[in-house]
């Protein structure tokens, strides 16, 4: 009785197994192939590929940018300052307060560099040197250029000669002579000319004679520092006073 229980309980376990594998062993998937007849090519409209070609978002080409001198300089100056930063701090926690300065010193460095210039803007004010007026050229003149253009030499001479200044008024007495060839046109009177220069602008044989006798005067009594007496003043008067009658027959004429 027990061996029939067991027979049947094997052949209803192995039964319900064997149908269903049977079942999906019978089970096949239909097998679709691609048409081959009725197919229409397609065709592409060129004008729309033209305009996606236009738009970035299509541009797949990857272009390489050569770098500038600006640009290799820029990363140059990156890693100098960086090399700097690192010698002169070390290492330091990329959270801290080191970081943060270290990170904002370039700026500093930026607005102290911009403070300088303004200062010194300020302090030479170039802008206002170039808008200014221009100034009037001054004329400066030597103190012989000042007496024989603008000063009373007749006075001078009889203030000298009161005072018993005889070296001084023999100054006076000869700056006045060049002040009269001026005047009447027989010199061209410039203070950087010599006493020869004048010399040789004198046409007249006589007026230039008299003109190089009180030169020789003038400049051994000047120029040599010679202590002139009263006595001696009046032998040099002498030779002014021919060349005063010189030139008062060239006004004449």
């Amino acid at each position: 009785m027990k061996n029939r229980i067991l027979v049947i309980l094997l052949f209803l376990f192995f039964g319900n197994i064997y149908p269903q594998q049977k079942d999906s062993i019978a089970e096949k998937k239909e097998i679709k192939y691609d048409r081959t007849e009725g197919l229409v090519p397609l065709e592409f409209d060129e004008d729309k590929i033209s305009e996606f070609k236009t738009q970035e978002d299509f541009d797949y080409i990857d272009e390489v940018e050569n770098e500038s001198w600006w640009s290799r300089f820029k990363k140059w100056i990156n890693a100098k300052y960086n090399q700097f930063i690192s010698w002169l701090f070390g290492d330091y926690e990329p959270n801290s307060i080191l970081a943060f300065f270290i990170t904002i010193l370039p700026w500093l460095l930026l607005l102290i560099l911009l403070g300088l210039v303004i200062w010194l803007f300020s302090r030479l004010n170039p802008g206002g040197k170039i808008l200014q007026k221009p100034k009037q050229s001054e004329v400066f003149l030597t103190e012989e250029e000042e007496l024989v253009k603008s000063q009373d030499l007749p006075a001078l001479i009889t203030e000298a000669i009161n005072n018993k200044q005889f070296r001084l008024a023999v100054r006076y007495y000869y700056l006045n002579e060049l002040r009269k060839l001026d005047e009447l046109k027989l010199i061209d009177y410039e203070y950087q000319k010599t006493n020869k220069d004048y010399s040789e602008e004198i046409k007249d044989a006589k007026i230039r004679d008299h003109f190089s006798e009180i030169t020789k005067l003038y400049e051994f009594i000047w120029y040599g520092s010679f202590q002139v007496s009263e006595t001696d003043f009046k032998l040099v008067e002498k030779g002014f006073s021919r060349m005063e009658q010189a030139l008062k027959s060239v006004s004449y004429e």
